[in-house]
């Protein structure tokens, strides 16, 4: 009789273990495409002049490379300019950023309002 329990016993444990134990479904992974496929790539300023005259427009275009990056935002002394031109009627001096996501913020340039001549 313990023979029979014992044999029972064994192929319970041995069939449990072997069909739990058959192996994993393979995992199947969905790609993310990247979401800033442009990351790592810095955006600079190209600009008409360092030094203008009091009530003339500097204007900015932002670049990747030989690349224009028209929806780039420009930020003057930290706050947010609509467009891509800038106008001062006081004497200083001002840094500007273009931004995007996507992109590395572009160094600051600076650019300066005086009267003629400098």
């Amino acid at each position: 009789m313990k023979k029979i329990f014992f044999f029972i016993a064994i192929t319970t444990f041995s069939t449990i273990g072997f069909t739990s134990c058959s192996g994993d479904d393979s995992v199947v992974e969905i790609p993310n495409p990247n979401p800033n496929p442009n990351v790592g790539e810095q955006l600079r300023i190209v600009h008409n002049g360092t030094f203008r005259p009091l009530g003339t427009q500097a204007m900015f275009q932002a670049m990747s490379g030989s690349t224009q990056v028209t929806d780039a935002v420009f930020y003057v002394d930290g706050k947010a300019i609509p467009g891509s031109t800038y106008t001062q009627s006081t004497i200083g001096e001002v840094k500007v950023q273009a931004r995007r996501a996507g992109y590395v913020d572009s160094e600051f340039v600076t650019i300066q309002f005086a009267k003629k001549p400098y």
